[in-house]
């Protein structure tokens, strides 16, 4: 499953590389284990398969009278072909780990899990003969050394170690290098480890003769041994400071790093535009074919607590071991007296207190072939590094080619793989289905457990929150999540909500949805910009104040010009703006036709524009309307309602001026007191082309 893209936390575990750019904004590895066993000197041979076990199906030749399936020794069989030993064994349990995608090109995960690893290497097999009996009972280890005695046993470099600890990560990835067709990523994890129990042996250039039956003579050959005191596990008063506070037994470091290169053939595919900005789908793999490589485990245990943890070195010359000695030692009280024991036998034993042991360190290489959409072969070598057989724990190097389909909450997988240390070639199986995955990478030692010597079983719990690529319902380029309307195309400006005049005020907003406008008039048009909209401007054309109903006060005498007869001289609010005397005129009626300034029509173009006089536009036809009937009602004059071609607008007027005299006459009605207190001011000329 580490090369599952849906592999989650595992898949970080074997190339902490994978964190960056993943399918996942949150994985937590609710729970997980991985056990594992492999040897190349005993294999089982059951007469019949695990499947059937299962299903209570074995023949009952096999049964007892209470229907129980006794167990044979000699459904052990040994491998006998004069080449060395090895036995690997190794269990992971992962309690909560989690991983975050902090971004489109960084990731991290944080995870706690318990581990046990335990290697043997390099041991001969009549070494091995000479202290065993057959399995199936053919012969004693007494026979076994008669058959060797005399013969010269050697080893080169022999070794076995056991090691568990608590391991506590933190990883972190990103993007290195991005190009069109060239992606590349890293990452690089820190371990902390805590030792819960070690041991080992190491034997070097260890040559030994049997010259009798239970005795051998050992040649040149340094032994190294390092343990821990039983009596620390069996205290009673023992307490949990002791297993995780500073008196605990052993702690050290660990480094996992590694690299993915990706080859990505069309990488627009997988960019499109969304809320204004780049983005990249990071629910789908991008890549056609990809290589990565990593380092894992790359650490150690130092064990050190004086009194608790032992390391003996043991140099040897040309020493006789009667295994007689070894029954008559009455004192013996196991671990605890191991070192006393060994000075009664050797000289020059040398003891520490202190030693380490290292994880099992291991290069991984792979590459990965997408064939089609969901359909991957993957191909995979790890080897590992671990040089010193006795100060290390091994596991074994393996080969795996691995066809898979895969999808977001499916994956199926069926590894094939050569390990030096199984049988044969080993076929597995890998389900991962919704929140739970399941495999082994030796299926046949599993459930048939026929002519096996290794069994491999892992499964777990995930739960993931995947990313997913933005949806846009109403392909406005506003996603969903963001969009205010997402069943009507809109803008960004309007957070997908439609806007029909594209002022960027939406229509549900915008109080004149057919003519741009701005958005502190909601939407309306501001012709002199000042901030109030032209239906509401009393002076549309000129800048002026909002608080002076758009318009402004040309003669600072507190009446705006909208209002004010006399915009031009200083006048009084009571006279409408007017000075005391304008006003005393007024009253006698002298207002004729040279009171109008005609000078003020002089540039007016009345050959290519004729001039409304405007006292009202409206949006709704209605306040036209309305308008038009007040002033028949009141003043007895006739207005008329008007409309401009490509213009929204329905405009209250008395007519239109062609000439200066035809303006003039049309001023004098405007200037009536009656009509101006009606109009309140509100009142403008209007430039139409003929």
């Amino acid at each position: 499953m580490v090369h599952d893209n849906y592999g989650g936390y595992v898949a970080s575990q074997y190339n902490p590389a994978n964190l960056a750019d993943s399918r996942f904004k949150f994985n937590m590895n609710v729970v997980g284990f991985n056990a594992n066993l492999q040897n190349n000197y005993l294999q089982m041979e059951l007469p019949h398969s695990m499947y059937k076990f299962l299903y209570w199906k074995w023949d009952s030749t096999f049964m007892t009278q209470n229907f129980d399936f006794p167990f044979e020794n000699a459904y052990i069989t040994e491998r006998l072909n004069g080449n060395d030993k090895f036995v690997y064994a190794n269990a992971t349990v992962n309690a909560v780990a989690m991983q975050f995608g902090l971004s489109d090109r960084t990731g991290v995960s944080f995870g706690f899990s318990t581990k046990a690893y335990a290697s043997a290497t390099n041991f001969s097999e009549n070494g091995i003969k000479a202290f065993l009996e057959d399995f199936d009972g053919e012969a004693t280890y007494r026979e076994n050394q008669e058959r060797l005695l005399g013969k010269s046993i050697s080893t080169s470099k022999s070794g076995a170690a056991a090691l568990a600890y608590q391991q506590y990560s933190a990883k972190f990835a990103g993007v290195l290098k991005e190009s069109k067709r060239d992606f590349w990523k890293i990452g690089f994890g820190l371990d902390m480890n805590l030792g819960l129990f070690g041991a080992y042996y190491q034997g070097d250039d260890l040559n030994f003769t049997l010259t009798g039956i239970d005795t051998l003579a050992i040649s040149t050959s340094e032994i190294q041994l390092a343990y821990i005191d039983e009596n620390y596990y069996t205290d009673g008063d023992r307490r949990l400071n002791d297993f995780f506070g500073d008196s605990r037994l052993g702690r050290g470091f660990g480094l996992n790093a590694g690299f993915v290169y990706e080859h990505r053939e069309n990488p627009k595919e997988y960019r499109y535009k969304m809320d204004g900005k780049r983005q990249e789908d990071r629910s789908e793999n991008k890549y056609d074919w990809k290589i990565e490589g990593s380092l894992s485990d790359v650490g150690y245990v130092k064990f050190n607590v004086p009194g608790v943890t032992r390391q003996l070195t043991i140099p040897v010359q040309n020493d006789t071991l009667v295994w007689a000695d070894f029954d008559g030692v009455t004192s013996w009280k196991g671990t605890a007296d191991m070192d006393t024991f060994l000075y009664n036998f050797f000289d020059n034993v040398d003891t520490s207190s202190s030693f380490r042991i290292f994880t099992p360190a291991t290069l991984n290489i792979a590459g990965d072939y997408k064939i089609q959409d969901k359909f991957y072969v993957n191909a995979s070598y790890s080897q590992s590094l671990t040089r010193n057989v006795g100060r290390g724990v091994k596991i074994p190097s393996i080969l795996t080619i691995a066809p898979r389909y895969e999808t977001r909450w499916f994956t199926a997988s069926v590894p094939i793989s050569v390990s030096k240390y199984y049988n044969a070639i080993n076929i597995g199986l890998y389900l991962r289905a919704g929140l739970v995955y399941l495999g082994s990478d030796n299926l046949g030692g599993v459930f048939s457990a026929k002519k096996t010597n290794g069994y491999n079983l892992y499964a777990g719990l995930n739960w993931p929150i995947h990313y997913k690529r933005l949806q846009d319902a109403d392909g406005d380029g506003i996603s969903d999540a963001e969009d205010e309307c997402p069943s009507f195309a809109g803008t960004r400006y309007t957070n997908g909500c439609p806007d029909t005049d594209e002022d960027k005020v939406a229509d549900d907003e915008d109080l004149c949805p057919n003519e741009p406008g701005t958005k502190r008039t909601q939407g309306c048009p501001d012709p002199d910009n000042d901030g109030l909209a032209g239906k509401d401007d009393l002076c549309p054309d000129v800048y002026g104040d909002k608080n002076n109903q758009g318009c402004p006060d040309s003669d600072g005498d507190g009446v705006h010009d909208g209002i004010d007869k006399c915009p031009g001289q200083a006048g009084e609010e009571r006279y409408a703006g007017c000075p005391e005397e304008f006003k005393k005129e007024e009253e006698k009626g002298t207002n004729s036709d040279k009171e109008i300034d005609r000078s003020k029509f002089d540039n007016w173009d009345f050959t290519t524009y004729d001039y409304w006089p405007v006292l009202g536009a409206y949006n709704d036809i209605r306040w036209a309307e309305e308008l038009q009937e007040r002033l028949k009602q009141k003043l007895d004059i006739d207005v008329t309602i008007k409309t401009i071609p490509g213009v929204s607008k329905y405009y209250i007027t008395l007519g239109q001026a062609a000439t200066i005299d035809e303006a003039i006459a049309i001023q004098k009605v405007i200037d009536r007191p009656d009509v101006n207190k009606e109009l309140n001011g509100s009142l403008w000329w209007k430039k139409v082309a003929k």
